[in-house]
C-alpha cells in the first residue's frame, strides 16, 4: 500500500467510511418490515451516529483535519441518511415522497455548491445549521425505529405512531432544506472575492 493510501486510512477516515458501509445494512434491516429489523436498524443507526462524532474527534486529536475529510464526512452523512430514508419509505414506515426534500437538498449541496465553491478555492466545511440538520435526522431516524418497534408489539398505536413519524420527518425536512442557506451564502461570498 502506498504512502498516500496509508495517509488516507486514518482512524477518522475509517469511522467516516464505516457510515458508507452501514447505510445498506440499516436499509436491509428496515425492509424486512419486522420488529427485530427496526430494532436492529435503530441500534445500528445509533452506532453510525457515534462514528460521526468519533471521526471528527480523532481528526482533531490526531491533527488529521483535511479538505478531503471536510468533503468525505458530510457526503457519508448524506449517503447514510438518504439510503435509510428511502428504505423507510420502501418499507412503508413513511411516505416515500418525504425523501424528496432530503434528496434535493443533498444533491444541491454535493453536486452544485461544493464543486462551485471548490472552483473558487473554498472548501465548504460543516456549519452549525448543517450539524443541527444531522442531529435532527438522527433523532428522527431512531425515533421512527422506536415508534415502529412499539407498533409491532402494540398494533393499536400504529396510527398514532405513523402520525408522529410523519410529523418528525416534516420538521426534519424543513430543517434540512433551511440548513443549506449558509452554504449558498459561502458560495456567493466566494464568487465576490
Amino acid at each position: 500500500m502506498g504512502s498516500s493510501a496509508l495517509r488516507f486510512w486514518t482512524l477518522a477516515n475509517f469511522f467516516t467510511f464505516l457510515r458508507f458501509v452501514l447505510a445498506p445494512v440499516v436499509g436491509a434491516f428496515l425492509v424486512t418490515r419486522s420488529e427485530w429489523g427496526v430494532w436492529a436498524a435503530g441500534w445500528t443507526s445509533g452506532f453510525a451516529m457515534i462514528t460521526d462524532f468519533l471521526d471528527g474527534y480523532y481528526a482533531r486529536r490526531e491533527g488529521n483535519v483535511s479538505d478531503l475529510g471536510k468533503i468525505f464526512d458530510p457526503l457519508a452523512d448524506a449517503v447514510f441518511f438518504l439510503v435509510v430514508i428511502v428504505a423507510l419509505g420502501l418499507a412503508g414506515y413513511i411516505p416515500l415522497w418525504l425523501a424528496v426534500p432530503f434528496l434535493a437538498r443533498e444533491l444541491v449541496q454535493h453536486v452544485y455548491l461544493r464543486p462551485t465553491a471548490a472552483k473558487f478555492g473554498v472548501v465548504l466545511a460543516a456549519v452549525f445549521w448543517g450539524k443541527l440538520k444531522l442531529v435532527s435526522q438522527a433523532v428522527v431516524l431512531i425515533g421512527v425505529c422506536i415508534s415502529e418497534a412499539i407498533s409491532f408489539r402494540f398494533p393499536q398505536f400504529l396510527p398514532a405512531g405513523r402520525w408522529v413519524n410523519f410529523t418528525m420527518f416534516a420538521v426534519a425536512a424543513i430543517l434540512s432544506v433551511g440548513s443549506i442557506a449558509p452554504y449558498f451564502r459561502a458560495v456567493a461570498m466566494a464568487r465576490r472575492a
